[in-house]
């Protein structure tokens, strides 16, 4: 199993787990939510790099994917 998909689970985990800690620890909401936006957003990245579809990366979609000037070649 490559490195990327290991990271990704083990960030879709710790994502669950914060879920689960917001709903236990009502008092922490607020820090938790920021916590949990973060985990999501490298996911969002780490995902979207998997699929080739920031600039630099390949995979299955980087054909789909619209140029970038000054980035792509």
């Amino acid at each position: 199993m490559p490195w990327g998909d290991m990271l990704l689970l083990a960030l879709i985990a710790a994502l669950l787990a914060v879920l689960v800690m917001m709903i236990v620890l009502p008092r922490w909401t607020g820090r938790l939510a920021s916590l949990a936006t973060l985990i999501a957003g490298a996911i969002m990245v780490l995902w979207m790099a998997q699929a080739g579809l920031l600039p630099g990366s390949t995979g299955p979609l980087t054909a789909e994917r619209p140029l970038v000037p000054g980035v792509d070649r």
